[in-house]
């Protein structure tokens, strides 16, 4: 991706997860899918700059499984995986957790989950989405016992005003 010329751009920034306080703002534009990614650079406490793209991840798992079937603390662990698969900062990524749905996958309702990934500028291709997909398969397997053709996974890109926050939207943030 190329910074778009502008008074707030600086140099190609270096992605590091290790960050402490906001420095600007850019605007990236990627030409090979012709959308802009909003960044916000931070310095590092290794003193580079880095930049996210300022979202907050949003993971959303619907289960027919009844509550007391879901293993305790799945949320959590759900959200560190999140995290991590997205290469976000955990305190970022929001989780919702909604067992014991009248639901039905592959027209059986023999158990089953839905998994609902929306977010800023990392879920916007089919090369990143197949990625996140079997990391995400990957856990959930695990975590619930369930095959693969038990569980469907949605990706959804978000747009910075598509997200409030603070009273204003994520693009003024």
């Amino acid at each position: 991706m190329q910074p778009i010329p502008g008074p707030c751009v600086s140099a190609q920034p270096i992605r590091s997860l290790v960050s402490v306080a906001p420095r600007h703002c850019c605007l990236f534009r990627d030409p090979r899918e012709h959308r802009s990614v909003h960044c916000v650079f931070f310095l590092c406490s290794c003193g580079l700059s880095s930049s996210f793209p300022p979202d907050m991840p949003f993971v959303e798992l619907d289960t027919n499984l009844p509550a007391g079937s879901v293993p305790a603390g799945l949320e959590k662990r759900l959200c560190a995986a999140t995290a991590a698969i997205l290469s976000k900062p955990e305190d970022r990524v929001n989780v919702t957790l909604r067992p014991g749905l009248a639901m039905a996958v592959n027209g059986s309702t023999d158990p089953c989950a839905q998994l609902i990934i929306s977010s800023i500028g990392v879920v916007g291709t089919a090369e990143e989405n197949r990625g996140h997909s079997a990391r995400f398969f990957e856990f959930l397997t695990k975590e619930m016992g369930l095959g693969q053709d038990r569980i469907i996974i949605r990706f959804s890109p978000l747009e910075p005003w598509q997200i409030g926050k603070k009273g204003t939207v994520m693009t003024f943030l």
